[in-house]
């Protein structure tokens, strides 16, 4: 039996385009994103979409009065709902007794989601051997822009009341070329005691599936400060 197949002519001189209702012109999931990484070290500044998930994971050796120890660190992000994302991290879990844990929400994003300014409340809760085992809550805002393909900003600035004590980051992401990222962060940490600011310069590069691995070197700008260098190796994997 011969079946008869509809066939709808497309107006002259127009092609034809099936258009997805999810990945319309102004939707966050219309800008490519995936085509940079992730920064190394700083948070992103908006929240990733909802059921993204990304990883960071790394090692650290770090230098201290001339003796060489190790460490290691986590990055969470993922994204709940449309404009919140949750992140769980600890950049150097042997030495840095808490682990944090941070929503934030898109106050203010462009059409395609990816630039903006976020709003975010954070806990940070003992995971380590030491004498304090304080629940702290700081709060603060982020900001992210970038310019899909060739470059992202992303940096943080949050408050933590109990120590009266201001943190900040900020993170330039370029691209080389499609595979290869070269990354530079500063940080630093703002008490009534104490300044100390570092910075942070790295290669990323991208491999299958949209996961990258890293290399980078971590210098403290200031005369007080908590390690001489680290140097630190990352792998980056990411799922929808």
């Amino acid at each position: 039996m011969a079946i008869a197949h509809e066939h709808t002519e497309s107006a002259p001189g127009t092609a034809h385009t099936e258009l997805d209702p999810d990945k319309s012109v102004n939707s966050p999931m219309a800008a490519d994103h995936h085509a940079l990484v992730h920064p190394f070290l700083a948070h992103m500044g908006m929240p990733d979409g909802p059921g993204e998930v990304s990883v960071r994971m790394m090692s650290i050796e770090e230098r201290n009065a001339g003796i060489a120890s190790g460490t290691y660190g986590f990055h969470i992000e993922a994204g709940i709902v449309d404009r919140l994302g949750l992140h769980l991290r600890n950049d150097a879990i042997r030495t840095h007794t808490a682990t944090e844990m941070m929503l934030q929400y898109a106050v203010f994003r462009s059409d395609d989601g990816q630039s903006g300014i976020s709003v975010i409340g954070e806990v940070e809760f003992p995971t380590g051997s030491t004498g304090d085992n304080r629940t702290q809550g700081l709060y603060g805002i982020s900001f992210a822009y970038l310019r899909i393909p060739i470059f992202a900003v992303n940096s943080v600035i949050h408050y933590n009341p109990v120590e009266k004590m201001v943190e900040w980051e900020i993170s330039f992401v370029g691209r080389l070329t499609k595979n290869i990222f070269p990354v530079l962060e500063f940080s630093g940490e703002n008490t009534q005691d104490m300044t100390t600011s570092n910075a942070l310069f790295a290669w990323k590069f991208k491999i299958p599936n949209d996961n990258a691995i890293g290399v980078g070197y971590r210098q403290p700008l200031t005369k007080e400060r908590e390690f001489e260098s680290q140097l630190l190796l990352q792998a980056e994997f990411g799922f929808e």
